[in-house]
């Protein structure tokens, strides 16, 4: 099998099973859509560049979620909570980490923001669990399919 045909069985493959997981265990929509995002963004035929993929979208979502999390409690302007949060985030991911800050500066983004009426800590936990279970589920599915 060649490699765009492997990467794309495998991209589907995970999207499938993460989403057929989730609709059993009754995930809402934007849990799944969460999950199969990260399918498509951490996917990728080399199994050791996807460890490193899968290890640099858990950290920056971990990351992200709890300075969501803490910058959205913290009683500040809304444009305050952005700079001061995205400079830490990029200096702690970039600097400190040597991982990049984007998928960490996201999540932040989106607890910050308030897209949901949801609280802060149970969103980001969301988020979280949403991206480290499609990490789990390519992975699984990655090394499975590594032998074709």
């Amino acid at each position: 099998m060649d490699k765009l045909t492997k990467k794309t069985v495998i991209t589907i493959s995970s999207i499938v099973a993460t989403t057929l997981i989730g609709q059993f265990l009754n995930v809402e929509p934007i849990g799944l859509f969460y999950t199969a995002i990260t399918c498509v963004i951490i996917t990728n035929v080399d199994f050791e560049e996807l460890i490193k993929t899968s290890k640099f979208r858990a950290i920056g979502t971990l990351i992200g979620g709890i300075m969501g999390i803490i910058f959205s409690y913290i009683p500040l302007f809304l444009i305050l909570k952005i700079i001061i949060g995205e400079i830490l985030i990029i200096l702690f991911c970039e600097k400190k980490l040597n991982i990049p800050s984007a998928i960490a500066s996201v999540v932040f983004l989106i607890i910050v923001y308030k897209i949901t009426p949801e609280p802060s800590y149970i969103y980001g936990f969301k988020r979280v669990f949403d991206t480290f279970s499609g990490i789990f589920i390519t992975l699984v599915i990655t090394y499975t399919l590594k032998k074709f």
